[in-house]
């Protein structure tokens, strides 16, 4: 194949894969961001090598692993800051030049066009990691820092820098005011300052790999975890920013919940690759599983059951004509009703694992289920509440909204009464009777709790908010005629 035949191959794969990446790789080029950033990273690696090679004669052959580090604190920087507030910008940009309007009309999806933005920041990190690719070989070179430490610490970093972009990408889709737009993009900024912490451990793990336990099997099962799970949030924040580009008709809630499925299986997944191991382990996995796997079935109840119970009229027409497979896509289906029952599910599947892990058997049972009983409290029975009161009215971010405010009242109320109205003697603010509808505080003195016996609070809290599930799946099994509907209206799951 003739080196102009080559081109036209990758030209026509390019524009087949996103013509967005083609576009956005040529405004990037074209910008001085990227000349500025390239132009001072190939300073300072230059300086670095330089001081590198200047030291190799007065060292004992390992200077190589201080220049690496410090190569790595540069590409950090790159990965972690400029290219994720690119990624900010890309988007942004397109919406205060009212372009993005015009991207939408064309025949890419809202999927392709989020895909193609990311896929540029993916570009010019190559771009970037390449022009520091021969100093990192300096480093080899000198000593002190071994080839497959370089590997795993740079493909670490470019994961983890995808994963950032992603994150901001997902940020420029929430507000399209340019006022509002410009206050997420300053916190924005000053999140990445605070993020810059996890950029270390790629060059940390250098050090770690790079002594005697460089084959540790543990070392490299925890560095699969985090880059399993870091690719898996990539892929929900891309669909996140999906759905806030398409259109009210289109159907993105399905691959939102495929996608945050496939997440926590994720997390089980790697808590029961445990099942073999000590008893300490399988208990710590135990507990590691109901804590992120309870942090991240909060988080999608929050904006699951709050969802509409109502479905739009096209994807309800999709949902109508049926497949073999209906039965699989049950829950990952739109409307809160299903939303109720896919995170019931996913709760019993994270309290049956947890307790098979746990060897302590039933000393942290009612620990777990005390955990699922807040959340579908908190996110089942204010929203269900609302739908029976007031049916017509309310919009999911005003229920997410609710729900975080009932959480706040919650954590401060208790505490305000007891000292407005009891005035007690003593200022004391340790954990009481009163503290109990707070799921911070009674999770995290459940002992105290069950030596106590108020385990009646959350068996009540855990019962209404079942109750509020089961009305929820309920009203979502409730259909309209679809000739009823008024136009522009939509009929209900």
């Amino acid at each position: 194949m003739s080196r102009i035949n080559a081109l036209d191959w990758l030209e026509d794969k390019s524009d087949w894969l996103s013509p967005i990446v083609v576009k956005e790789v040529r405004q990037t080029v074209r910008g001085r961001e990227f000349h500025y950033s390239f132009a001072a990273s190939l300073v300072v690696a230059l300086g670095v090598a330089f001081y590198g090679a200047a030291s190799a004669e007065l060292s004992d052959g390992t200077t190589g692993a201080g220049t690496f580090a410090a190569l790595m604190f540069c590409l950090t920087l790159l990965g972690m800051l400029v290219v994720p507030i690119g990624a900010f910008s890309a988007l942004r940009t397109e919406r205060l030049e009212q372009t993005l309007d015009l991207v939408t009309v064309t025949a890419l999806s809202p999927r392709r066009v989020v895909l193609g933005k990311l896929m540029a920041q993916a570009v010019k990190l190559v771009t970037l990691f390449a022009a520091l690719a021969p100093f990192m070989t300096m480093s080899f070179l000198l000593g002190g820092i071994d080839f497959v430490t370089i590997l795993i610490s740079l493909a670490a970093l470019f994961l983890s820098s995808l994963w950032a972009a992603s994150i901001f990408l997902f940020l420029s889709t929430l507000l399209k005011s340019r006022a509002m737009s410009g206050v997420v993009f300053g916190a924005a900024g000053i999140v990445m300052f605070l993020m810059l912490t996890l950029g270390r451990y790629p060059f940390m793990a250098g050090r770690i790999f790079g002594g005697p336990g460089i084959a540790g099997a543990d070392l490299w099962w925890t560095l699969a975890m985090l880059m399993t799970g870091c690719v898996a949030t990539t892929v929900n924040f891309v669909l996140l920013a999906e759905s806030r580009l398409a259109v009210p008709t289109q159907n993105t809630v399905t691959p939102l919940r495929i996608g945050f499925l496939v997440q926590f299986l994720l997390i089980v997944a790697w808590a029961l690759s445990y099942i073999t191991a000590t008893s300490v382990e399988r208990n710590g996995a135990a507990d590691w599983l109901a804590a992120l796997g309870g942090l991240h079935l909060a988080v999608v109840a929050l904006f699951a059951v709050t969802d509409d119970l109502a479905v739009p009229r096209r994807v309800l027409a999709d949902m109508r004509r049926g497949s073999r497979w209906d039965w699989l896509l049950f829950f990952v289906r739109p409307g809160a009703g299903r939303a109720a029952a896919y995170v019931l599910a996913q709760m019993a599947l994270l309290v049956l694992v947890a307790s098979w892990l746990d060897i302590r058997r039933d000393l942290n049972d009612g620990w777990r289920l005390a955990l699922c009983a807040y959340i579908c409290f908190f996110s089942g029975f204010p929203v269900y509440v609302w739908r029976r009161l007031r049916p017509l009215r309310g919009t999911p971010v005003h229920l997410r909204v609710a729900v975080l405010v009932i959480i706040a009242v919650v954590l401060v109320l208790p505490d305000v009464l007891y000292y407005v109205v009891g005035q007690p003697a003593v200022f004391d603010l340790d954990f009481g009777s009163r503290h109990l509808l707070n799921p911070f505080r009674t999770l995290a003195n459940w002992n105290q709790v069950e030596k106590a016996g108020w385990e009646f609070v959350p068996e009540l809290v855990g019962v209404a908010g079942l109750l509020s599930y089961a009305g929820l799946i309920q009203m979502g099994r409730l259909r309209l005629p679809v000739e009823r509907v008024p136009e522009g209206a939509v009929a209900v799951d």
